[in-house]
C-alpha cells in the first residue's frame, strides 16, 4: 500500500538534464550569495571605523563560505567568536550601547540568515553531484551486466 506521503514523484527532478540545470542555477545562486556577503562586510565597515569591537570575515572552507565574526586578542591576532552564543561575544555586546547593540545584532541577524542560505546552497550541490556521479556508476553497471 502506498502512503499517502509518498504518492507523486518523489523528486523534483525528471532526469539529469533537469538536476544539471537545478546545478547551474545553485552556482548561480551561490555566487549572488557570496556577493551578498560581501557588501554586508562592506556595510558594516562604512558604519564602524577602527577601532571596531568585532568585524565579520568571510571564510571559505570545504567550498561553503561563510561570515565569522572576528576579534581581535591580545597578541595582535584574530579569533572567531559568536556574538550571541559566546562569553566573549556577549562580553562586547554588553559594553556597547543599546543603539549600537541594536544595529550590532541586526548584523548579527543577516550574518545568520546567509550563513543558512550558503550552506544550504551547497548541501543541495554536493548532493546533487553525488547522485549524478552514483546514477553514471548505475548506468555504467547496467552496460556491463547487459553485455
Amino acid at each position: 500500500m502506498i502512503r499517502p506521503e509518498l504518492k507523486g514523484p518523489l523528486l523534483p527532478f525528471k532526469g539529469k538534464g533537469s538536476v544539471r540545470r537545478r546545478l547551474r542555477e545553485l552556482e548561480s545562486r551561490r555566487g549572488a550569495i557570496v556577493e551578498h556577503m560581501r557588501q554586508v562586510i562592506d556595510e558594516l565597515n562604512a558604519i564602524f571605523r577602527p577601532p571596531r569591537p568585532v568585524h565579520l570575515g568571510l571564510h571559505h572552507n570545504g567550498g561553503y563560505h561563510h561570515l565569522r565574526w572576528r576579534a581581535c586578542i591580545g597578541s595582535g591576532g584574530q579569533a572567531f567568536l559568536g556574538l550571541c552564543d559566546s562569553d566573549a561575544g556577549r562580553r562586547i555586546l554588553s559594553g556597547l550601547s543599546p543603539s549600537v547593540r541594536r544595529v550590532m545584532l541586526a548584523f548579527e541577524r543577516r550574518r545568520l540568515d546567509l550563513n543558512l542560505a550558503s550552506s544550504l546552497c551547497r548541501h543541495e550541490e554536493l548532493r546533487l553531484r553525488d547522485h549524478l556521479a552514483k546514477l553514471d556508476a548505475l548506468r555504467k553497471c547496467e552496460q556491463q551486466n547487459c553485455e
